[in-house]
């Protein structure tokens, strides 16, 4: 059956602490320590306003669940990139499928520095994965690489990157769903076109189309962020707004302007949006546009915190 439902959802490492102290420790670690001049806003994130921001944040997050709860996918695409936790420069694909039969990683949200931090856990679906590649690389004609194995970089996080563990230590609460791993570069130049990432959504929904089971498709990343560069804590707001609205009125072409032109707001973590686009090409493919649930202006996260959904009939009716 055609894809049932698309999700995206920003990745921060603040979007999972729950404490005022979680938030500053991270914004001391990302922009302060680094002598980076910080926005007025930053003075909006403490006491009852920051505690309003993680309320949002949560119900954010328990409404993505919710849809994904209640449409039960079989399978679960998801969409995320590296940040040197994979890969050096020795070897940076800008497609990888990965075709090992297990992956886990760090679940986030815990004490920073915690050495042992609680593991999230996924089964891949590897018959999916290697028949998706096949397809995506003989009839697509995607360039995509593969991997049977997950080597951490000496002196990085265990396991999987925090693209793919952040969000799904959210959706994986309740329901545990096979998954597809595919990383996109999103973060090292020179990276993807979007119209390319816009593309593989496209390809991916029309593989996918008449497979029996329920499929879901899970972007992460973004929105607008430059963690540790000269513009930490800066956001681009009208940026951020102008790419959900587009999404919301499954206009996803338009963003193929994206990554088009230079400008100092692109670079660096805004790069993950990439993986919106693809989520974006595939449910525009099968008819939908997206749902906005929230998009909240975390200075003190260095990033854009957005998350959306994209229903089908068959979601929608599975949600109600």
């Amino acid at each position: 059956m055609p894809l049932g439902l698309g999700l995206a959802a920003s990745h921060a490492p603040g979007m999972y602490q729950k404490t005022e102290e979680g938030w500053d420790a991270l914004w001391q670690r990302l922009s302060l320590d680094r002598g980076i001049p910080q926005p007025a806003s930053v003075s909006n994130e403490s006491g009852e306003q920051l505690q309003e921001m993680i309320r949002r944040i949560d119900a954010g997050h328990a409404e993505m669940r919710r849809q994904f709860e209640a449409y039960k996918p079989e399978i679960l695409i998801i969409i995320g990139g590296d940040q040197v936790e994979e890969f050096d420069r020795s070897n940076v694909p800008q497609f990888m499928i990965y075709l090992g039969e297990h992956a886990k990683g760090n679940k986030p949200g815990g004490p920073l520095g915690d050495p042992e931090p609680p593991q999230v856990e996924m089964e891949v679906d590897v018959e999916f994965s290697k028949w998706l590649l096949t397809k995506l690389v003989k009839e697509e004609d995607f360039d995509i690489s593969f991997s049977s194995a997950l080597v951490n970089l000496p002196g990085r996080r265990k396991g999987l990157p925090h693209a793919f563990v952040n969000p799904t230590s959210v959706l994986f609460e309740e329901v545990q769903t096979k998954v597809c791993l595919i990383f996109e570069n999103t973060y090292d130049p020179p990276s993807l076109s979007a119209k390319r990432c816009y593309d593989l959504g496209q390809a991916i929904a029309r593989l996918v189309k008449d497979d029996p089971r329920r499929i879901a498709i899970l972007g992460s990343g973004g929105l607008a962020h430059h963690p540790g560069g000269k513009r930490s804590g800066w956001l681009d707001v009208p940026l951020d707004t102008w790419f959900l609205e587009q999404l919301a009125a499954g206009n996803g072409q338009a963003t193929k302007a994206m990554y088009t032109f230079d400008s100092d707001t692109m670079v660096g973590g805004t790069g993950e949006v990439r993986a919106w686009i693809t989520v974006a090409g595939a449910m525009e493919e099968v008819g939908s546009r997206a749902t906005v649930l929230d998009y909240v202006e975390g200075a003190k996260t260095v990033t854009g915190l957005g998350m959306a959904y994209w229903p089908t009939e068959e979601s929608a009716v599975a949600a109600r």
